[in-house]
Order: structure tokens, then C-alpha cells, then sequence
């Protein structure tokens, strides 16, 4: 005769077992935006002005445990030459040599190596690749929901190689991912 604790056990086990699992989720790049800002003060002129601009294609995974954040790891990758800053010769201009040399680098990344819980907040830490060069980066991660949320953070371009026109275009490239994530 079966032993109905066991099954009942067995039964509820199986059935929270989802409630404790990680969430795996695919950055919806449709609902999802990667943009930056950065100063630049142009040949002539006397002061700087702030170019804003995005990357158009991008993908990207999470992986989210709440009752576990250190279980937890964000994937992205996104392609250089979708950068658009609604001004076709800039744009062409950051795909060449002088910036991301897109046909030599076609993607930047960032691969999480540490996430933890602060506050109502993430720290994530891990490891941000552009022109073939790797940093180590730590970002607050905000969410608005449970499959949503917001991270800025400040990157030196000459950290990573891209020094032309510093200092009248800036070092400094400020950056912000508004992702949504969507299960797969």
C-alpha cells in the first residue's frame, strides 16, 4: 500500500518546486533600450554640446533568482555598428577606426560574474568587453517589476583604447539599459 504523506510530499513538492527556481529570461530588444550620452565640443566651436545616441541591435539572457541572488547572471551583446545618434555621418564616423572599428570588433558584452541583493537593488558585477579589451565593472541594477529594470553606469573610453579627440570629445560615455525581459 502506497504511504499517502509520501505521495502528498512528493505531489507538493513537485508542484513549488517552480517557486523556487530561477526565471530565465531573453531581453526583449522590442521593448528594451540601450542608449548614452557623451560631451563633445566640435572642430570651431567653444563649447560642448551632449550627443545622445542608442544601439538598435542587441540581445541578451538573465537569469533571476530572488530567493538566491547570487545564483543569479546577466548576459549582453550588442553590435557596434547599430549605433544611431539620428545623424548618418556621425554615425558612420563612430563605426570606422576612430571609434568602435566595427569590422574589426563587431560587439561589445557584458557577462555578470557577481550579483547581489542592496536594498531594494543589485549590484552587479562583471565583466564589460569593447574593442577586445575587458574591465571589470560594477552597476546598480533598479527594477520597476519583476521582469524589468534600469541600470546606468559610466564607462572611460580610453580604458578601452578609444581615445580620439579626447579631450574635446569626453572620456567619459554615460550609459543606461532599460531592459524588459521576456521568457523563453
Amino acid at each position: 500500500m502506497k504511504n499517502p504523506l509520501f505521495t502528498l510530499v512528493t505531489i507538493l513538492g513537485l508542484t513549488a518546486a517552480p517557486l523556487f527556481a530561477a526565471d530565465v529570461l531573453d531581453i526583449d530588444s522590442e521593448k528594451s533600450k540601450i542608449s548614452f550620452t557623451i560631451q563633445n565640443k566640435p572642430p570651431r566651436a567653444k563649447e560642448f554640446q551632449e550627443v545622445a545616441g542608442s544601439f538598435k541591435d542587441f540581445s541578451g539572457k538573465i537569469v533571476f533568482d530572488k530567493a538566491n541572488p547570487s545564483k543569479s547572471s546577466v548576459e549582453v551583446e550588442v553590435k557596434t555598428a547599430s549605433v544611431d545618434t539620428a545623424n548618418e555621418k556621425r554615425d558612420d564616423h563612430l563605426r570606422n577606426q576612430d571609434f568602435f572599428k566595427v569590422k574589426e570588433f563587431p560587439k561589445m558584452t557584458f557577462k555578470s560574474t557577481k550579483v547581489s541583493k542592496k536594498g531594494s537593488d543589485y549590484e552587479v558585477e562583471g565583466k564589460f568587453t569593447l574593442l577586445d579589451k575587458t574591465k571589470t565593472i560594477t552597476v546598480s541594477f533598479k527594477p520597476s517589476s519583476e521582469s524589468s529594470g534600469k541600470v546606468s553606469f559610466q564607462i572611460k573610453r580610453s580604458d578601452y583604447g578609444m581615445t580620439y579627440r579626447v579631450p574635446d570629445t569626453a572620456d567619459e560615455v554615460d550609459i543606461t539599459l532599460e531592459i524588459v525581459g521576456k521568457t523563453k
